[in-house]
């Protein structure tokens, strides 16, 4: 049987001393070194392009976005607030 392991290292530093430090908001762990405490592997963010697509979409079918984008109504509120200019008509 093949374990393959994975080691992190610090993305300043390099150094594999990591030790864990609770979660974020959104559920990723946190690891504390260099004396800062980091996730060590962000979720991806949408692009630009991408919220301007969406919304567009959010616009024509509200309810299909969530099944589309995999994008939640909260968030879809929350960019709709930050940029109202951003969904042309």
């Amino acid at each position: 049987m093949i374990v393959e392991t994975t080691t992190y290292r610090c993305t300043r530093c390099g150094s594999t001393n990591l030790v864990r430090n609770g979660h974020n908001s959104t559920g990723s762990p946190k690891y504390r070194y260099c004396g800062a405490s980091r996730v060590l592997q962000p979720k991806v963010r949408y692009s630009e392009e991408q919220k301007v697509l969406i919304l567009r979409t959010y616009q024509e079918r509200a309810r299909a976005v969530q099944r589309l984008f995999g994008v939640s109504r909260p968030t879809l509120s929350a960019w709709i607030q930050k940029k109202p200019g951003a969904c042309p008509s």
